[in-house]
């Protein structure tokens, strides 16, 4: 289970072991972003399982170094690296099951922030309370339980049981998108029109996670190959064409893309009639998407191709 030291995840925690939950590692990620705050976040987490008796796994990493590096934004690469760890924790305790703290307030913030960003349906269904994840070469089982609970909630059963937890300070300063959106534009929404509205998003969220299952379950098969025909791809229907190819740019490497992204790589199936199409688009991460002798493969910027074997579909 991923423990930040914040009020969710020691939550989570806790009303774990109430359940009976029993065979619990606790994992910390330092991003080294905030100091001396985050070490001692990891010191508080430390303590907390030694005090539980639960096994403990901390790592850091330099996140700054890792969005330069890939050319991404810092929460990208905070994200990125925070699953790399807890995937190689995972492997190294020998689980296929990880456990994270979202919430319903958080599920409201993505769904919006997805909404925002053009991320179509994908990104609307939000975030699922149960996925499957490859990461670094280990399909993970990520069980997200709160999504149905609030904020709100997690408090008071914290105050109510005095536990105690920290607070990361930066998540009251509305310098990020995301802060922006959670500290001024969601309220500001609910002064308006009241808090109905995020239990609304969140009943659509499910509406579009179902139809986005469907759907995916139609464009997996083409995209887990590691060259796509151009041919093919410009007879599909655009509504499944888009699963096909965000699926494919995931399995390609392709760090959290995005409708843009999608689009773009998109952009190389144009027809002669419909106007000249690239040859190439960049994509995050130092990747391009190449269109070649009927072809589509991703490349790093060095010119290789991916290592994926080719496939003739």
């Amino acid at each position: 289970m991923a423990v930040s030291a914040g009020a969710d995840s020691v939550a989570l925690l806790h009303l774990l072991l109430d359940v009976g939950f029993i065979n619990l590692v606790i994992a910390h990620f330092d991003h080294r972003l905030r100091g001396r705050a985050s070490k001692a976040d990891m010191q508080f987490v430390k303590r907390l399982a030694a005090k539980l008796t639960l096994p403990f796994e901390g790592g850091s990493g330099d996140v700054k170094f890792l969005a330069k590096s890939l050319k991404v934004s810092l929460e990208t690469a905070a994200r990125q690296a925070r699953y790399d760890f807890l995937a190689d924790t995972a492997r190294k305790q020998h689980s296929r099951s990880l456990l994270l703290a979202h919430h319903a307030d958080d599920q409201v913030e993505t769904c919006f922030f997805q909404f925002l960003r053009g991320s179509g349906a994908a990104g609307l269904a939000g975030m699922k309370s149960h996925s499957r994840r490859l990461l670094r070469g280990l399909t993970l089982n990520i069980h997200r339980p709160l999504l149905s609970i609030s904020k709100d909630q997690l408090l008071g059963y914290l105050s109510d049981r005095k536990l105690a937890y920290r607070e990361d300070t930066t998540n009251a300063v509305p310098d990020t998108s995301r802060n922006k959106l959670r500290l001024q534009i969601l309220p500001f929404i609910e002064e308006l029109l009241g808090s109905s509205f995020r239990g609304s998003i969140i009943r659509n969220a499910k509406i579009f996670a179902d139809e986005e299952e469907f759907l995916s379950g139609l464009a997996s098969p083409m995209a887990l190959h590691a060259e796509l025909r151009v041919k093919i791809l410009q007879q599909i229907h655009p509504a499944l064409l888009r699963r096909v190819l965000h699926a494919w740019l995931k399995s390609q490497g392709i760090i959290e893309p995005g409708m843009y992204e999608v689009e773009l790589t998109s952009s190389l199936l144009a027809t002669e009639q419909e106007g000249k199409s690239p040859s190439k688009v960049n994509l995050p991460g130092n990747f391009h998407a190449r269109r070649r002798n009927g072809l589509l493969f991703v490349e790093k910027s060095a010119g290789r191709r991916n290592s994926k074997e080719s496939t003739d579909q």
